[in-house]
């Protein structure tokens, strides 16, 4: 089998991560810690054991919102502190995805980790039926509460709780970007710009995005996003300020159905230049190196037109065809 057909069994997910190597290496690799992110939102690992070698067991149960165990067994196939793990699913595992193997990397990334994760299949059919299953949400949502854990600061107290997976969903948006951006003006005449947005985390709980580059009918631009999770609330909030207008627009929002969409509402100046008007911005993952937020403005009849759409993909990743 060559390397091109394998490529075809493959399901893969990349995250960066405010974290050093071996914090991140340890959270994969320690029992303890495990227990605290290793399954989807809703769910709970109640059981696991790790041997720390190759041929070592890794047993860990995941148990559902209605209290039922789902055993996870797999066998340690490679073990390279803090850079490489790799991790086979055991033939004693009562499931469709016996066989498949897991390849996990943890690069330096700046001051933090890039984590790569690809899931290699026996064969295409499996591979299909694991991505059916939801493969892209559920490790979405699993590496979420990875990242939370791991931005959990010290010491805390009742004005830090820990951070949330929703703190996690945020920094996927982590690293530098290229944008291009759209615009549709009110004589439906369509203007274009293109520019840098780098994107850090702030002590876990905010992530913090600024940008610099051209924008419709401007020679250049700059601005500053800022967002973070409200618990007590129970909302994303945040601002965007930028050089092309005297006014902050604050940020009110949540996820989508099916968390690939943030949608961000706020309220600003009306294109007319008299009054307010209601908009709102909606931040899509496409997928690792990939994001598009369009902007809306809401008419009287209470209905959305969309009139600037931003793509952004990661800097050096090229897009595919």
């Amino acid at each position: 089998m060559d390397d091109a057909s394998l490529g075809l069994h493959e399901l893969s997910v990349t995250r960066r991560i405010p974290a050093a190597p071996a914090s991140v290496f340890a959270a994969w690799t320690e029992a303890e810690q495990l227990r605290g992110w290793y399954a989807p939102r809703g769910m709970t690992v109640p059981e696991c054991e790790m041997d720390p070698r190759p041929g070592g067991a890794f047993r860990l149960t995941m148990r559902d919102a209605d209290g039922r165990d789902l055993p996870h067994p797999m066998v340690v196939e490679e073990f390279e502190a803090p850079r490489r793990l790799v991790l086979r699913v055991a033939e004693g595992m009562c499931a469709p995805l016996v066989g498949m193997v897991g390849t996990i990397l943890f690069e330096p990334d700046g001051e933090g980790t890039r984590l790569d994760v690809t899931w290699r299949h026996p064969t295409a059919e499996m591979r299909d039926h694991h991505a059916a299953m939801g493969f892209a949400r559920a490790w979405g949502e699993l590496l979420d509460k990875l990242t939370a854990q791991l931005l959990r600061p010290a010491g805390g107290g009742a004005m830090s709780p820990p951070p949330a997976p929703e703190h996690g969903w945020l920094h996927r948006l982590l690293g530098a970007w290229r944008y291009e951006i759209e615009a549709t003006g009110p004589d439906g005449a369509v203007m274009r710009g293109e520019g840098r947005e780098v994107v850090r985390s702030l002590g876990g709980y905010w992530v913090v995005a600024e940008a610099e580059g051209s924008m419709p009918c401007l020679a250049t631009a700059r601005w500053i996003m800022t967002l973070g999770w409200d618990a007590r609330a129970g909302r994303f909030r945040g601002s965007w300020v930028g050089s092309v207008i005297g006014h902050m627009f604050v940020y009110d929002g949540g996820l989508s159905e099916d968390g690939r969409s943030l949608v961000l509402e706020n309220e600003g100046p009306s294109f007319t230049g008299e009054g307010s008007a209601r908009y709102r911005d909606i931040l899509t993952l496409e997928d690792d190196a990939a994001r598009v937020m369009h902007s809306e403005v809401q008419g009287e009849d209470g209905g959305w037109t969309r009139f600037v759409t931003m793509r952004f993909r990661r800097e050096g990743r090229k897009a595919v065809d």
